[in-house]
């Protein structure tokens, strides 16, 4: 399976793209190295408790969206003289 980000994980220091899969507790957020050796994710997201690594609670981290890709070419209306 190819790892596609669907989010970024940001902390204080770093950025790192993430794909969320639904978890038992919440949401397991797995980077790229974690996907491709199919090992358990560091990092849970919990609905109003937040974010957990290795089942401890830490503060600081936040998630942002990937953006979509922009299409090369938009297609235009056409126009009626």
């Amino acid at each position: 399976m190819t790892f596609t980000p669907t989010h970024v994980l940001i902390s204080r220091t770093k950025e790192t793209p993430v794909h969320l899969v639904a978890g038992p507790k919440g949401y397991w957020l797995y980077t790229e190295a974690e996907w491709q050796r199919d090992t358990t994710p560091a990092f849970e997201m919990r609905p109003k408790l937040g974010f957990y690594c290795r089942g401890q609670q830490v503060v600081g981290f936040r998630l942002q969206p990937v953006e979509a890709p922009a299409t090369a070419v938009q297609p235009q209306a056409a126009t009626v003289n």
